[in-house]
């Protein structure tokens, strides 16, 4: 979590969002017209006081078709604006497709979030430049997706999508 709380332009969501999900370390590999992800990751309610709380353990898989080829390894968070967005998450099997908005984090820019980088344009991203103020907070469907690539070289020319599994801790 520390990449992601590092980054200047994510304080307004840890500050608001209800919860989020993390995702420390995602593989993904492609190679011409078929790739995959994995990875798992930890669930969180936000306290609203700069702590959150460990709630349960995600488990991510996505799949992509198209022109992809290369390998990665990144990092992706997902904040949820509301309780009911949460629970939607939490209920069970979670997915969705190329039409989840979800912005790349470039390393050296951190008050900058741009959809493009390494990753190449893949379907339901939008090609688009945002600063983020120090008040704006924006989600989609309840949900805001933010990714940072920690090394290897991607390119997608793909739609993609990606399913949840969520396990609540004991």
């Amino acid at each position: 979590m520390e990449h992601f709380k590092k980054q200047e332009s994510l304080k307004p969501y840890f500050d608001n969002a209800y919860g989020f999900v993390v995702f420390e370390k995602l593989g993904k590999v492609a190679f011409f017209f078929v790739g995959a992800a994995a990875g798992q990751g930890d669930v969180f309610i936000n306290n609203k006081d700069g702590t959150e709380k460990k709630v349960g353990r995600a488990t991510v898989i996505q799949a992509t078709g198209g022109f992809v080829f290369g390998g990665a390894i990144y990092s992706q968070i997902i904040f949820f604006e509301t309780e009911k967005d949460f629970q939607t998450f939490t209920s069970g099997n979670f997915e969705f497709s190329g039409e989840a908005q979800v912005t790349a984090l470039t390393a050296s820019v951190g008050t900058r979030a741009s959809t493009m980088g390494n990753q190449g344009i893949t379907a339901g991203i939008r090609a688009r430049d945002t600063t983020i103020g120090p008040h704006d907070c924006t989600y989609v469907k309840g949900m805001k997706v933010y990714t940072l690539t920690l090394g290897g070289l991607m390119y997608e020319a793909a739609i993609s999508g990606q399913k949840f599994l969520y396990k609540a801790d004991e």
